[in-house]
């Protein structure tokens, strides 16, 4: 105790001879109250109450320093961390040391969307044939032409969402579009159109286990239920019959099932296939506003959501719906942002490529960049209380308290945010994990519990400066 209020001394002492406290006198009329009367200076100008910053730091970035460099020695593997407070360093650790970043790899995919797409942009399904209905009557087959929305989704699907609050587009609204235009009947089949995008399903890099647990759907421009078999049938009932099966098709057969449902009668069955170049417009339908798309990725950490937006940049910007294509695309939009990219190995747009690299830094920048957009700053998820971060942080100092993107594979798992201390300040922090830690995405946790106790001693409101009288 002896050494710190040494040390608080020593700051007061600095500010003083350094200019930075003003140390002539001030006179009553210097001060005003809020009416702009003159008053009486309730607080000293050499007041510690002055300069609260400068006496929390000069103890609280080093008790902060020395609490983190203690957990990461007991920490397994390989680890990277930035603390900032507005800008100022606090702690760092690996800063420039690309590690594998999981899923905050999507922060970079929504900078790019943002970018490139624009934050209004949406998704067009359309609906084209080459003969146009006549008295509610379509002459032929119906084609579904793609346009790479990801979150059209049944009722029966909804049940298996981790987060019952997760956001979704409601399927039923896609197909009563064709109703609001007239249509009664379709005398041909349903026909899926994913032409907009390359048809490579998996990132051949990926792990083939991504392929049977759900983690990501197989690729497509024309998708519903994540490209999940078990609903095209029966869309609105729950089942445990789900695997990955054939996007096009199963959003085809699933479509002719619910337009029959709702009264259009389709006599074909379902296929995939081509549109017609002379195929018109019969109806069409608008996905929600990018910021949208993009909050509910965050907020869920939406793999298809972020390899299907990856895609999109890519055909806006090169001219090919490719995976490729997007990421030259969006390391492009990024540089020209402003982000210093030393490190990057980007692969994805999700972050599920195990070979994926980056550094705290960037990582860090990124996450800054995006908590300055509203809505997406809204969507990072919160400790204990929405998205990924629902479950975790649970009854701990961090509940409620710390808001940031997570990243979790196998032998991954990183976050980066902010984190809102119970002494009235806010940091800035990255922090990314590779290793076979038991504690897997407790880490990550921990790490955010450690924060919470800076700086140690009064609230920063109550060293501020008092009212005058």
């Amino acid at each position: 105790m002896f050494v710190k209020s040494l040390s608080v001394v020593a700051v007061l002492l600095a500010l003083v001879v350094g200019g930075l406290v003003i140390a002539a006198p001030v006179s009553d009329a210097e001060i005003t109250d809020r009416q702009g009367h003159p008053g009486p200076a309730a607080t000293p100008v050499l007041s510690a109450r002055r300069f609260p910053g400068s006496i929390q730091g000069s103890v609280g970035d080093a008790d902060l320093s020395a609490s983190i460099d203690q957990y990461l020695n007991k920490v397994v593997g390989s680890t990277c961390v930035i603390v900032e407070q507005d800008g100022r360093v606090i702690f760092e650790h690996g800063l420039k040391d690309p590690l594998a970043p999981a899923s905050t790899m999507k922060l970079a995919t929504a900078l790019a969307a943002l970018d490139v797409l624009g934050p209004d942009a949406t998704f067009t399904t359309r609906f084209v044939s080459t003969k146009q209905p006549k008295n509610g009557v379509l002459d032929g087959d119906l084609y579904v032409v793609g346009g790479g929305d990801a979150l059209l989704t049944t009722a029966g699907y909804k049940t298996v969402f981790d987060d019952p609050d997760q956001f979704f587009e409601d399927f039923n609204a896609l197909a009563d579009t064709l109703k609001d235009a007239g249509v009664k009947e379709i005398t041909g089949g349903i026909i899926g159109d994913d032409s907009r995008y390359d048809a490579v399903r998996w990132i051949p890099s990926w792990p083939t286990r991504y392929q049977i647990g759900g983690t990501v759907a197989p690729l497509s421009a024309l998708i519903v239920n994540d490209g999940n078999t078990g609903y095209a049938d029966t869309p609105n009932d729950a089942t445990t019959n789900r695997k990955a099966g054939d996007s096009p098709l199963l959003f085809a057969q699933t479509l002719r099932t619910v337009l029959n449902s709702r009264g259009i009668k389709v006599s074909g069955g379902a296929s995939t296939g081509r549109a017609p170049s002379d195929a018109k417009d019969v109806a069409s339908f608008e996905s929600v506003p990018m910021t949208k798309v993009l909050s509910e990725m965050i907020t869920n950490s939406d793999n298809t959501t972020a390899e299907l937006v990856l895609k999109e940049i890519g055909l806006q910007a090169k001219g090919q719906g490719t995976t490729s294509a997007g990421i030259d695309a969006a390391k492009e939009s990024l540089t020209r942002q402003g982000f210093d990219l030393s490190g990057l190995i980007m692969l994805d747009g999700s972050g599920l490529d195990t070979n994926d690299r980056m550094t705290c830094a960037l990582d860090l920048a990124l996450v800054t960049a995006v908590s300055k957009n509203a809505d997406l700053s809204a969507a990072l998820p919160v400790g204990g209380r929405t998205g990924t971060l629902r479950k975790r942080m649970a009854s701990t100092a961090s509940t409620g308290r710390v808001r940031a993107k997570t990243g979790t594979l196998n032998g991954v798992n990183a976050l980066t945010g902010f984190a809102d201390t119970p002494q009235g300040n806010t940091l800035s922090f990255a922090f990314i994990h590779n290793g076979t830690d038991i504690r897997t995405t407790g880490v990550a946790d921990g790490f955010t519990d450690r924060l919470m106790t800076y700086a140690k001693g009064p609230r920063i409101n109550l060293l501020g400066p008092l009212p005058t009288k």
